[in-house]
């Protein structure tokens, strides 16, 4: 009994999202139905941002103002519905195993991208001290992790760090972002990342304020190039 109750935490019998029972296939904690509903982002993308159906480049980052810092953000999947409550379990609720199929979509994304491939660091976006100790990981090293063990590249996560502490970004809008994360970020060495192509990965891309502001950091220290990849974005 023991046993099945300890087996139960670590591979829950029903579905996170209707409860429905998993049967024998339950290390992807979603039945077949539940993450059918997720939906995938495609070609075409938008060049620069990801943004889902856009052919080239899309109207926002024509028209923005702002300079994006990154080669070219990408997202396995919109956040909304099946997607958005799982992201929430795995930072909110602490269910830290829904690491490994999010990192598995985090995958599929880059099997046809050879730039993202071939990256020299993978940098999760580092975490707030105090946001760490509640929930006693950080999501975005998870998800490296599980990129890191599939496409043998390495996994920085310690030379870029945040200088200070901000306040959520949630309710802010995107010009508050913005200005919420300018000078968030720093480099202890700056060697280690000059001429090196990085990937930072995260878990979802809203605005984009704070990969970017990873990046003009990463940039700055000598970076050659800097992609991002999320398992989530916003349409």
């Amino acid at each position: 009994m023991f046993l099945n109750g300890f087996l139960s935490l670590l591979f829950p019998l029903n579905c996170l999202i209707c409860h429905r029972g998993l049967g024998s296939d339950n290390r992807k904690y979603l039945c077949p139905a539940c993450w059918g509903k997720i939906r995938l982002i495609k070609e075409p993308v938008c060049s620069k941002c990801g943004r889902p159906s856009f052919p080239t480049v899309c109207s926002s980052c024509q028209n923005q103002k702002r300079k994006y810092f990154f080669s070219k953000a990408r997202a396995a999947g919109v956040y909304e519905g099946v997607l958005r409550e799982c992201i929430h379990f795995f930072k909110y609720q602490k269910k830290a195993y829904l690491a490994r199929p999010l990192g598995e979509m985090l995958i599929d994304g880059m099997s046809n991208d050879e730039d993202l491939r071939e990256a020299d660091f993978l940098i999760p976006v580092p975490l707030d001290g105090r946001r760490f100790r509640e929930r006693e990981f950080n999501q975005a090293h998870l998800l490296a992790q599980v990129v890191s063990r599939d496409f043998k590249i390495t996994i920085s996560s310690r030379n870029l760090r945040r200088a200070r502490r901000v306040p959520p970004q949630t309710q802010l809008s995107r010009k508050q972002r913005e200005e919420n994360v300018k000078g968030l970020f720093e480099v202890r060495s700056r060697e280690e990342y000059k001429g090196r192509r990085i990937l930072l990965i995260d878990d979802v891309f809203t605005t984009g304020a704070t990969v970017n502001e990873c990046a003009r950091v990463l940039k700055e220290a000598g970076a050659e190039e800097v992609s991002v990849l999320t398992v989530a974005r916003g349409e």
